[in-house]
């Protein structure tokens, strides 16, 4: 797993631009035909953006699909930003906080950028230039506020998880299992409802997210979902009958993922930021060890 977790979360570990994307799709398709492993894409597009997931081995035979989302965050230079696996509405708080603070730093980089054009066409040819070129360095740090830009490291979300499901696509020799990894996962659900209509009623989905550490594992799933082997003493079984995360899209959905418990809610801390860089190697090895055993047998009991 070292391995996968150096190539994946160190070489490949900004997944946030579409240039980004493409390197990493193209290197993972490059590692499945190595393996034998066919590919293909989920692909969507609206009028802002477009959407490429990445699905390795036939997703019309298997009755188990493994996903997680590929993408990586934008940067937040707002500290203390929280990931809440199971709370989409606190998720999309967070996401109003990040882009007020950013609106605000670049309306006050815009400030001194007006200060320093205000009468331009009156100044001398050299005023001009030594304003504009004073200028330039606000006008880029507002345009970057404004785009957004990569988070540096982000092991949490989701190189861990994409290393995991890389490696099982890798070892696991089974035509019932397929693996999808997940275009626009961190923003919005929008990558797992495309795997959604792709699924179906039928297939156990095990969704994995947030894997690289946290205090708390929890395997978290619909109810009636079959999670033997994807539990251990110590962990917490969270159960759901209807919900609005993302078990709510998958009627036999699991989800593994770790974080820890703030004021009864489920978090997922340092995301977006550069203190996304821990990670349990123990623990990340005995969930994929646990997660081959399962996949290995899958549709194949007697």
């Amino acid at each position: 797993m070292k391995d996968k977790m150096m190539f994946y979360g160190v070489t490949l570990g900004k997944r946030y631009t579409r240039g980004q994307k493409e390197l990493f799709l193209e290197e993972a398709v490059k590692a499945c035909g190595e393996h034998g492993r066919r590919t293909c894409f989920q692909t969507r597009q609206n009028r802002l953006s477009g959407l490429c997931s990445l699905v390795i081995g036939d997703l019309d035979q298997a009755d188990t699909v493994v996903a997680c989302a590929y993408d990586t965050p934008g940067a937040s230079v707002l500290p203390g930003i929280r990931y809440y696996p199971f709370h989409p509405a606190r998720n999309t708080r967070e996401e109003g906080r990040v882009l007020l603070f950013h609106l605000f730093l670049a309306a006050a980089c815009f400030l001194p950028v007006f200060l320093l054009l205000k009468d331009f066409t009156a100044l001398s040819m050299g005023g001009r230039l030594w304003r504009g070129l004073a200028a330039l360095p606000f006008l880029a740090v507002a345009w970057r506020l404004l785009q957004g830009f990569a988070n540096p490291v982000n092991f949490n979300r989701n190189s861990a998880a994409v290393a995991v499901v890389m490696k099982l696509a890798e070892t696991v020799d089974n035509p019932q299992v397929a693996f999808v990894l997940m275009d626009r996962g961190c923003s919005s659900l929008w990558g797992a409802r495309v795997l959604q209509e792709a699924c179906g009623e039928e297939k156990t989905v095990i969704l994995l997210d947030g894997l690289a550490a946290g205090e708390k594992m929890v395997t978290a799933h619909r109810k009636g979902a079959d999670i033997s082997g994807l539990w251990r003493e110590g962990w917490i079984d969270k159960e759901y009958e209807e919900t609005q995360n993302i078990l709510g899209l998958f009627s036999k959905g699991i989800l593994l993922t770790s974080g820890s418990v703030e004021k009864g809610q489920f978090v997922v801390r340092h995301t977006r930021s550069r203190g996304d860089r821990e990670v349990d190697m123990e623990r990340l090895t005995e969930i994929y060890e646990m997660m081959k055993k399962r996949l290995d047998r899958a549709g194949r009991e007697i």
